[in-house]
């Protein structure tokens, strides 16, 4: 399979510059390594997408005004689901790099296993880079000047000043999909509001309704993550919505695999 196979997914709200520029430097470096298409679905109070990036004939935007309240990623990623013209689907948060090489060995991996339902196209690692290799990534595009900075010694809360590994067995960033079996499983929950858990319910839900959910086996690299500072930290429990969300994603731990596919019709794609 070739980048011509797969769309990218993007659900974004562009509330500060560094998120745009974030986004401008994602979608880039993705075009330069593989001429990849978009399904960009923007949820703000005005459109800024489309002064960003140079939208092409094959990518879809999709404008969702809101003026005020916290944003739902899933009901982004489910517009994105419907327009997608592949059915290998990249789900790329703004903020994450993956190693191009990964993306196509993940799409053909899930191409060739008609049980396929997602899969990480890394390998559990998210490291997170400060704002000077962040700019140095933006200004050149290349993989080489993020993969020099990955640390000799991988361990939660490592820290050299450079990178911060937040997470070693991440299911956050970015992962993929075949979009037949998610349309079966009705795509994302849309019950989330704001961040936190949607990340978390979708994969093991897949996984309850018959589906495999893997990672990409292999001496893999990381999901890298863009700097960005939002001002209220990205802990589950600083989030206003965090015990609403929690209960949400519990539904799925106290259900079996026929109580999911009745839950599942309760909300519409």
């Amino acid at each position: 399979m070739t980048f011509k196979d797969i769309t990218f997914l993007v659900f974004v709200k562009l509330d500060n510059e560094e998120r745009r520029v974030n986004l401008s430097t994602m979608v880039e470096f993705y075009r330069s390594v593989g001429d990849a298409k978009f399904v960009i679905v923007e949820e703000d109070s005005s459109q800024k997408v489309p002064d960003l990036i140079n939208l092409r004939d094959d990518d879809i935007y999709v404008f969702c005004p809101k003026s005020s309240g916290e944003w739902n990623k899933c009901k982004g990623y489910n517009i994105g689901i419907k327009l997608a013209t592949t059915n290998i689907l990249v789900f790329n948060d703004v903020d994450a790099i993956i190693h191009p090489n990964q993306i196509l060995s993940t799409a053909n991996e899930l191409h060739s296993n008609g049980n396929g339902g997602m899969m990480y196209p890394y390998n559990g690692q998210f490291l997170c880079t400060n704002k000077d290799i962040k700019h140095e990534f933006a200004k050149s595009l290349s993989y080489d000047d993020l993969h020099k900075y990955y640390p000799s010694i991988i361990q939660v809360n490592y820290d050299d000043g450079n990178i911060l590994v937040g997470h070693t067995n991440s299911r956050g960033g970015c992962v993929m999909g075949r979009r037949d079996n998610l349309l079966k499983c009705n795509g994302y929950n849309p019950n989330f509001i704001g961040w936190g858990y949607e990340d978390d319910e979708m994969p093991f839900r897949v996984h309850k309704l018959g589906y495999d959910v893997t990672r990409l086996n292999g001496d893999n690299q990381p999901c890298w993550h863009l700097h960005h500072f939002d001002g209220t930290g990205s802990a589950k429990e600083t989030q206003p919505n965090y015990e609403h969300n929690r209960q949400v994603a519990g539904i799925v731990d106290n259900s079996n695999k026929e109580q999911l596919q009745e839950y599942i019709k309760t909300w519409e794609i």
